[in-house]
């Protein structure tokens, strides 16, 4: 991807072309299943819709906050500056690493819909997703990277600006999809079933990914 849009080989873009190409190149980094994708999913089939949305605004403001940071720049700076990326890699891995102990430690819990109380607080979903995206290296280096490469310099400011906003817009219609989706009602019956496997599973993933990213 890098080699296809890098800074020095990118062509004079149009405003509407280069927005265009913000759009799909971050529509195609989201359907990657990672981090943001189980822990809405996640959400959305162990708990409620309303945990799921509020999780997925979370992911959303936080895809804001690192594409508002690339585009003026910080992105770049973080991604040169291998002790201040090495932090942000060490912490956004032990977090995976926690939320998976936690996936673990609840995998014998029934769902809300057996009867379970809310395990936590709106304020409390919309931060995991907040911190979920704010700490993951690969977000990092995809926004200081990649949508840098698509903003060259020379465009006008209310390109970059909405550059932002189709970011902001496309995490919130993305993640609340799926959150929809996977609180459906056959959806959350299948998952009742199968959920101490899937638990595990899912949070064996997340502990595998927190743990490549303490490795390098």
């Amino acid at each position: 991807v890098h080699a296809m849009i890098g800074a020095d080989t990118l062509l004079p873009m149009s405003a509407a072309s280069t927005l265009l190409t913000v759009f799909g190149v971050h529509v195609a980094a989201m359907a990657s299943p990672g981090p943001n994708f189980l822990l809405v999913s996640q959400a959305a089939v162990r708990h409620s819709r309303r945990q799921a949305l509020l999780m997925a605004a979370g992911v959303a403001a936080g895809a804001v906050v690192l594409s508002g940071a690339a585009v003026v720049g910080l992105g770049v700076v973080l991604t040169r500056l291998h002790p201040l990326y090495l932090a942000v890699r060490i912490a956004g891995g032990a977090y995976l690493i926690w939320l998976a102990i936690q996936m673990w430690r609840n995998a014998t819990r029934p769902t809300l819909a057996q009867g379970a109380p809310r395990a936590v607080t709106s304020g409390q979903c919309f931060r995991t997703g907040l911190l979920t995206n704010l700490t993951n290296p690969k977000a990092l280096v995809f926004f200081g990277s990649v949508l840098t490469a698509l903003l060259p310099v020379g465009l006008p400011v209310w390109v970059s600006v909405a550059a932002v906003v189709i970011i902001g817009l496309n995490g919130l219609w993305w993640h609340f999809m799926l959150a929809v989706v996977f609180s459906s009602l056959p959806v959350q019956r299948a998952y009742a079933r199968a959920k101490v496997w899937i638990d595990r599973i899912v949070g064996t993933i997340l502990a595998g990914i927190g743990v490549r990213l303490l490795g390098g």
